[in-house]
């Protein structure tokens, strides 16, 4: 199979070209051309080329080529990661005109690969996931500082939160680790989750809690047992 000619129509955006070539392939043809563009093809392309091909390969057939978002992971990595460029738009109105329920799927598969706070806010607002309750159930199974941030966040936000931080804090509280325990014991003392059974090495003041409106520094110096500076 012309592996070369495929990529290099994917590189110069001759998508109509491309789906015809698609077209003229058998079945056992396009997996292993699928497997391809999905292996050496999306990852080595820069941000925007990535983004705009992966529209136009979800477009010609989705279940094939949705987990090829996965590629994402390596400009999340190196710092090359722009969510907010034209094809990341085009792809999540695509998604939320034809395929709505496709759109959490991409948003938990992006969710683990990214690397800091900003990441992860674009992600959310590229792709349209606005509603609180949402962003806490996206958020909730990713372990990380900057997704317990927004998670924190976003619970802070919500109208009568206290019975869905208590369910976060028991399910967080599950994965048996120190910065889980510590993400437990903050969320317990910040909405006064006195139900909660367990003793934390963590201690929380009144006077931290006050700080935590400074930014997430505070934040992630609670989360890793630091005291943080008045």
């Amino acid at each position: 199979m012309p592996y070369d000619n495929l990529h290099q129509l994917i590189e110069l955006g001759e998508w109509e070209q491309l789906n015809r070539f698609f077209s003229a392939m058998s079945n056992s043809e396009f997996r292993r051309a699928e497997s391809y563009v999905r292996k050496s093809v999306l990852p080595a392309l820069p941000n925007d080329a990535f983004w705009e091909a992966l529209y136009h390969l979800v477009q010609y057939r989705r279940q094939a080529f949705l987990s090829g978002v996965l590629s994402a992971g390596e400009h999340a990595n190196d710092g090359t990661l722009n969510l907010r460029c034209q094809g990341a738009f085009h792809l999540s109105a695509y998604l939320h005109e034809t395929h709505p329920l496709s759109v959490p799927k991409v948003v938990g598969m992006l969710l683990p690969l990214l690397q800091d706070k900003q990441q992860v806010e674009d992600l959310f607002h590229t792709f349209r996931i606005d509603d609180q309750r949402q962003r806490v159930l996206a958020l909730l199974r990713v372990e990380s500082p900057h997704a317990y941030y927004l998670l924190f966040n976003a619970l802070r936000h919500i109208p009568d939160n206290r019975p869905l931080a208590l369910n976060c804090c028991r399910y967080i509280m599950s994965r048996k680790n120190d910065m889980a325990y510590n993400m437990a014991a903050l969320l317990q003392a910040y909405f006064g989750l006195d139900e909660l059974r367990g003793q934390f090495s963590l201690n929380i003041q009144p006077y931290e809690l006050s700080l935590l409106d400074r930014g997430p520094q505070t934040f992630y110096n609670i989360l890793n047992g630091k005291r943080p500076k008045l």
